[in-house]
C-alpha cells in the first residue's frame, strides 16, 4: 500500500472533539489525496485535498461536531501524480484514483 494512517484508528467523545493523524506515503513518487467521510453532517477534515512527497507524510486535522454516538470511517482516497503538478483536486477530477486506506472513526 503507497498511503497508511497513522494511528489505524480514532475515537471521539460523542460530545466532539478533535484528532490529527498523519497520512504517511511509502510511494516513491508524489502522491496527491482527497478526503471523504461516512457522516458528514458530524466530522470535517482539514485538508480535504492535498499533495505528500515521496516518504514523506502530512497531518490531517479531524473534528467532530457533537452527535449521536455512532461509528462511521473516513476514506483517503489517492494517486500517482507528476512531480509538477500544482492541484491535487484535479487529479480527481480526472478520475486518477488508484487506491484508497480507510480509518474507522469511533464516537462514544
Amino acid at each position: 500500500m503507497a498511503l497508511n494512517i497513522d494511528p489505524a484508528e480514532t475515537s471521539f467523545p460523542a460530545a466532539g472533539g478533535n484528532v490529527t493523524v498523519k497520512i504517511v506515503s511509502t510511494a516513491e513518487s508524489k502522491l496527491a489525496f482527497k478526503v471523504k467521510t461516512s457522516n458528514n453532517e458530524c466530522y470535517r477534515v482539514k485538508p480535504v485535498f492535498g499533495f505528500i512527497e515521496p516518504k514523506a507524510d502530512a497531518p490531517l486535522e479531524i473534528m467532530r461536531m457533537a452527535g449521536p454516538p455512532k461509528d462511521d470511517k473516513l476514506v483517503v482516497q489517492w494517486a500517482e501524480v507528476p512531480p509538477e503538478e500544482t492541484d491535487p483536486k484535479a487529479s480527481f477530477a480526472a478520475q486518477a484514483q488508484q487506491g484508497e486506506v480507510i480509518l474507522p472513526l469511533k464516537a462514544a
